[in-house]
């Protein structure tokens, strides 16, 4: 048996674990990327709307209340909700009052306050006070009053609203 006299062929090179690891972490940014930018196309007019919605409460939070008031114990909540891409939105919010609920609600009426399309007033008011409240609004007691005020949005993207 005779062994060959030349150089040897030099082996490939090893591969390291860390360009290996490497490899294969971006192998998977690449492969997750279609989904996650799907993701974020239909999540992102939701938060866009939520934000419009929220200055919309901060906007209602600014405004002058009216005389003998106070915002109540509990942050103001939005609901959206829709259908065939109408979306329709509710802020409620709770009121302490001595004034009767008619003229809390013609205050919120004619307060013009920016609705999320950009429109002063675009919304209705409606009132009630909780049946276990003691006292009567108007009678010089205070008195809790939630105030809802429904409205609208233009949007066609938004998923809530299908």
């Amino acid at each position: 048996m005779t062994i060959p006299q030349g150089p040897l062929a030099a082996a490939p090179p090893r591969e390291s674990g860390r360009s290996r690891t490497a490899r294969r972490i971006g192998c998977l940014a690449l492969l997750s990327a279609p989904p996650l930018l799907l993701a974020a196309m239909v999540i992102a007019p939701v938060w866009i709307n939520d934000h419009r919605l929220a200055r919309m409460v901060d906007r209602i939070q600014e405004s002058s209340l009216p005389p003998g008031t106070g915002f109540g114990s509990f942050a103001p909540q939005v609901e959206v909700s829709g259908d065939s891409g109408d979306c329709w939105y509710t802020i409620r919010f709770e009121l302490s009052t001595d004034r009767p609920v008619p003229e809390v609600l013609n205050h919120y009426r004619q307060a013009r306050i920016e609705d999320p399309d950009g429109d002063l007033g675009d919304y209705e008011v409606a009132g009630w006070t909780p049946s276990d409240e003691p006292g009567t609004p108007g009678d010089g007691t205070s008195t809790g009053v939630i105030v809802d005020l429904h409205g609208t949005y233009d949007t066609s993207t938004d998923m809530r609203c299908w």
